[in-house]
């Protein structure tokens, strides 16, 4: 991946964090809170990372903005939500780690 910016640890770890809380019985109003902060930060991802050649991830944020977008909300059950939550909160995680860990390559 080609890039001169580096985008903040945050928009990777909040939404990871969040998808992981996500496995707890919590009111309504923290799922919609989830949605959109993943939402957000998965097409800032997305964005950051078309730019700087990283396909792949841009198209995997992508699906997953379109996913928990607030505005046309996809409704599972919670038992098909706690893997999707699990999985995805794995993905943030790494794919942030995985950029930092170039991130400090390249500026060696």
């Amino acid at each position: 991946m080609n890039t001169t910016q580096v985008l903040p640890s945050p928009i990777y770890y909040i939404p990871a964090a969040l998808l992981l809380l996500a496995l707890l019985p919590l009111p309504y109003g923290f799922y919609t809170l989830l949605r959109l902060v993943v939402t957000i930060c998965a097409v800032v991802i997305a964005y950051h990372h078309w730019q700087s050649g990283g396909k792949g991830v841009a198209i995997a944020m992508g699906f997953i903005a379109l996913l928990f977008n607030p505005l046309i909300p996809v409704y599972l059950t919670r038992e098909i939500w706690a893997p999707i939550d699990l999985g995805l909160a794995v993905l943030f995680g790494v794919v942030g780690y995985r950029s930092a860990k170039l991130a400090e390559q390249s500026n060696d």
